[in-house]
């Protein structure tokens, strides 16, 4: 399936958001994008430089946020694969492979940060540095509590390494998977507008239970000195969250084959209108209510990774080397940049003009990520189909994997 055009072109899509998240971290540690950013884009531009990049097409360039949205879609689709093929795993199988493939190089990119972090405490606040740098990371001391809240997956303020936190939604979502797309498989588009309805009712009881119905775009926060009550609702309210876009994923690749038919009957001009309307849609800041937000955000994506499946000259330009590439270290990508970005940030004291911290950033992050998939998340899934094989037959010699096999 990995050797097919539809599945190379989304692995591509799934690298270039990750360098979009990469750039995202870079933006941020500059205090006028960083308040943009963490005030819900209620703060101003400093200059036409920083206005361009706020106000204009060209803040593609560095939407991370929206690129996290659209890595749940396409986890969405690319898990419901098996299923679909006639392929579907048991639960042990699927939640063992799953959790070799994403929590063990998150445990072990949290260890790496957390040392950096210790080392660069004394010395993490950098004056005239955003607020994400000063305040939301490695200003943090390394505590107990915070080391279990990463381990039990419970860290939504993730000071260690910022990217962490949404691989939180992504680990609990994909232990819930075969419940999503159950109803899916059985009753197609109908089972998951059901599934959409009921995620959507959990999310405003949750709301109207412990937090302010007025507030619904922003839904819950998480604070330390809530009651167990609230935290839980809070927990149970994000998950629902983020399952719908799971959802959206699993019900685009229901239909697979359909889109793919649809582009080849209309020739490559229509993908690039869909591909012109996602990115518009994307990145456009069509509502300050949290929720709509989002909304637009998985429209724009799903028009994204649709445009990317219509044959023709955008399928070409992702099945060059480099996107592929890219694709490839994404999930490695996403794990080693912060620590990078904040180190340099640091050591440097943030004199570095943002093109040259980017210059500097990318290709570094991508030869650590290099590293990091060679060593830890090619093993790492490479183990969890070995133990995923050992459960399903004790008695069966696991066949070795290959060098280079991903898994």
């Amino acid at each position: 399936m990995s050797k097919t055009g539809r599945i190379d072109v989304l692995d591509s899509v799934r690298g270039i958001a990750a360098f979009i998240v990469l750039i995202h971290h870079c933006f941020i540690t500059r205090a006028v994008y960083s308040d943009f950013f963490f005030t819900h884009w209620k703060t101003g531009a400093t200059g036409p430089v920083s206005w361009i990049f706020l106000y204009t097409p060209a803040r593609l360039v560095w939407s991370g946020y929206e690129a996290v949205t659209l890595f749940y879609i396409l986890s969405g689709l690319v898990l419901a694969l098996p299923w679909i093929g006639g392929r579907a795993p048991g639960y042990k199988d699927f939640a063992v492979r799953r959790m070799f493939r994403l929590y063990i190089p998150y445990v072990v990119a949290i260890i790496l940060a957390g040392v950096l972090n210790v080392l660069f405490l004394h010395h993490a606040f950098v004056p005239g540095a955003s607020k994400w740098v000063n305040e939301m990371t490695w200003t943090h001391p390394v505590t107990l509590s915070v080391i279990i809240d990463h381990l039990a997956l419970i860290g939504h303020h993730a000071t260690i390494n910022g990217v962490t936190h949404t691989l939180i939604w992504e680990i609990r979502v994909s232990l819930i998977f075969p419940l999503i797309i159950a109803p899916i498989m059985r009753w197609g588009t109908r089972g998951a507008l059901g599934l959409l309805a009921v995620l959507a009712a959990l999310i405003v009881a949750m709301q109207v239970a412990f937090g302010d119905i007025h507030a619904m775009g922003d839904l819950l926060i998480s604070a330390k000195n809530q009651s167990l009550m609230t935290r839980a609702a809070f927990e149970v309210q994000w998950t629902a969250y983020y399952s719908c876009f799971f959802v959206f994923g699993s019900l685009m690749a229901v239909h697979l084959e359909q889109i793919r038919e649809f582009f080849s009957r209309f020739g490559g001009w229509l993908g690039f209108v869909f591909l012109i309307s996602g990115l518009l849609i994307f990145q456009g800041h069509w509502s300050q209510w949290h929720a709509v937000q989002e909304l637009m955000v998985a429209v724009g994506s799903i028009l994204i990774m649709a445009s990317a499946l219509s044959p023709g000259a955008i399928e070409n330009a992702l099945l060059h080397r480099f996107p592929r590439f890219l694709g490839k270290i994404s999930f490695s990508l996403y794990l080693v940049h912060v620590p990078f970005v904040l180190a340099l940030t640091i050591l440097t004291h943030n004199a570095l003009p943002l093109p040259v911290l980017i210059a500097i950033v990318a290709p570094v992050s991508i030869l650590l990520a290099m590293v990091f998939d060679r060593f830890v998340t090619v093993p790492s899934a490479a183990l969890g189909y070995r133990m995923a094989q050992a459960i399903r037959n004790p008695a069966l010699t696991p066949r070795p994997v290959l060098q280079g096999e991903r898994l």
